[in-house]
């Protein structure tokens, strides 16, 4: 069982943060780059009903994270003014960051929360079969990551 919660718990973190950053590189689109979470899914031959869940899960998800983008501007407002004023307001300026900091929390448990939905959607061996492909993704990355800091060390 510890394993398993250990497994969740990488996979809550992993996932959205691929599942995000693959989203954004691609426009949006899920394309070659994109959503390797849907493609991990793809790979775990999910029942209709499992996939009528999961969009479902998604659409909430995206729909929450529409209306986060649109506090996006009045974040740059109050930056602008912070910068735009004759002193600088240490205070202002530490509330500004605070609140972005909540913002960046609230959607990463946001992401975690639709990536443990998921997850326990799935039956006992998807879930193994999650786990495996969670692994072989994790492995992939961090060869990714090995690669860049040898090259930059040359």
């Amino acid at each position: 069982m510890n394993s398993l919660l250990k497994k969740v718990l990488l996979a809550s973190v992993i996932i959205p943060l691929t599942f995000s950053t693959a989203y954004a590189k691609s426009g949006g689109k899920g394309g070659h780059h994109g959503m390797p979470f849907k493609g991990m899914l793809k790979q775990v031959d999910l029942t209709p009903e499992q996939q009528a869940d999961i969009k479902i899960i998604m659409q909430n998800y995206r729909s929450d994270k529409k209306m986060q983008s649109n506090n996006r501007g009045t974040f740059h407002e109050r930056q602008m003014a912070i910068m735009k004023a004759s002193d600088f307001d240490e205070a202002q300026a530490g509330a500004l960051i605070d609140d972005k900091n909540a913002l960046r929390k609230e959607a990463q448990l946001k992401r975690m929360q639709m990536t443990f939905d998921i997850y326990h959607s799935l039956t006992p061996e998807q879930q193994g079969k999650m786990d495996l492909l969670f692994e072989q993704h994790q492995q992939k990355m961090q060869e990714k990551i090995d690669k860049r800091a040898q090259q930059k060390n040359k």
